[in-house]
């Protein structure tokens, strides 16, 4: 099974998002913790202040019978009866009935011992508190806003950043994407002050720039290679010709040169190919007429009918269309001729080639003891689309090149135990 590709940003983003819940989720009860401290602590020192204020102020000029009347006045400072263990500070949360809202309140209270005329009392300095959980509440509501503004920013701000950074990077990749080897289309990088864009770019021109002198110095070795071979294999026929014109020939050796000829012909027709194709890299679209497209069809059938009766291959057609097509003539029976041949050559005997026309799409279809073929490598040149060895190889890269010459779609298909071929155009 192959893996999900994703997207480098959308990846990132999630990383970043994951991060800052785990910082939050982990940071909120350590916020908890750590506020509770400090706000007890705080609620402590202004207990002492009130107790220091009251021994200071109030204490000394407090009489026994004045008790009574300081209890009723003031309401967060009690004198109360004296509590055994009470000697010294003691600082405790208690509980107290509020009587306003009919219900109890949490208390921070200050227990401290007190003596009055020589008698033994508790000082009782109380503060309402803000109960654990109000507090946990209120704390997971800041976080929870904190969380939902913090996720938002970064969704928002990577995105528009990303963007703006990420910019020259997809406008090279698309560059890369259309550039096409035998073709003038160089790619032209946009200025970026990213060094890693930079770079990019750079090693980006130094391989294209190195691929297209390989390309231009195999394109021009082939081509004059081609050229070159044509006065030898002509001269080659022709000897072969003269040989089997001599009356003293033996029937063995008549049997030499007819290999010798079946030979030098595919040596020919492959010499003949690579200057095809040679002149076809080189992207120049030679001159076009009108092409009845039913007309070529059938042409081609009737020719290659006796060739696919010879190895007993029943041949059908079906033309249904009337579509007349803009395009080089010899190009176009090329391309035919090719698929045509490919069908007929890769069958076995007693096989099938279907031949359709339909609107704008001609499908050829032949039976073959094979499977299904690789779509990713059939239309290379030299790559083989069957056990036979009367092809050489250029066949299907000749139709790839004149499809792509007019810009039509060309696919492989297996479609019912059939190598279907389909040229859209």
């Amino acid at each position: 099974m192959e893996r999900m590709i994703k997207k480098l940003l959308p990846k990132t983003l999630r990383v970043y998002i994951f991060f800052a819940l785990c910082v939050l989720l982990l940071g909120a009860p350590v916020f908890y913790i750590i506020t509770q401290y400090f706000y007890i602590n705080d609620t402590n020192e202004t207990l002492l202040l009130s107790k220091n204020s009251f021994v200071k102020y109030v204490l000394p000029n407090l009489k026994v019978k004045d008790i009574a009347s300081f209890n009723r006045l003031s309401w967060n400072v009690k004198i109360i009866d004296f509590e055994k263990g009470i000697t010294k500070n003691v600082y405790q949360a208690r509980p107290y009935l509020d009587s306003l809202e009919n219900e109890e309140e949490t208390y921070r209270v200050l227990l401290a011992p007190l003596h009055i005329e020589n008698k033994s009392y508790t000082l009782l300095v109380r503060m309402n508190v803000i109960e654990s959980e109000n507090l946990v509440e209120s704390i997971v509501i800041v976080f929870t806003a904190l969380i939902i503004v913090l996720l938002v920013g970064l969704i928002l701000i990577t995105r528009k950043l990303s963007k703006k950074l990420w910019r020259p990077f997809y406008n090279s990749l698309t560059q890369i994407e259309a550039f096409e080897i035998d073709k003038t289309n160089v790619p032209q990088w946009k200025s970026t002050d990213i060094e890693e864009f930079t770079r990019l770019n750079k090693a980006l021109d130094k391989l294209i720039e190195r691929n297209l002198i390989i390309y231009k110095s195999q394109r021009e070795f082939i081509e004059n290679a081609a050229h070159e071979l044509q006065t030898p294999l002509a001269a080659f026929q022709a000897k072969l010709d003269t040989l089997m014109q001599l009356p003293s020939i033996t029937l063995e050796q008549a049997n030499i040169i007819e290999d010798l000829m079946a030979a030098a012909n595919r040596l020919t027709k492959l010499n003949r190919n690579l200057l095809l194709l040679s002149k076809l890299n080189k992207g120049l679209l030679p001159a076009t007429e009108n092409i009845v497209l039913k007309e070529a069809v059938k042409k081609h059938i009737d020719f290659y009918n006796s060739q696919a009766i010879a190895k007993q291959i029943g041949l059908t057609s079906l033309l249904d269309s009337e579509v007349i097509l803009q395009a080089n003539l010899l190009l176009f029976d090329s391309m035919l001729s090719n698929l045509m041949l490919n069908a007929i050559s890769h069958n076995h005997e007693n096989g099938t080639v279907h031949v359709w026309l339909e609107t704008n799409t001609i499908t050829i279809c032949n039976t073959h003891k094979s499977q299904s073929l690789d779509s990713n490598t059939i239309f290379e040149r030299f790559s083989k689309t069957g056990t036979s060895f009367t092809g050489n190889g250029l066949g299907l890269a000749i139709v790839s090149k004149i499809a792509n010459l007019y810009h039509w779609k060309i696919s492989y298909s297996w479609e019912n135990n059939l190598h279907c071929f389909r040229v859209s155009f």
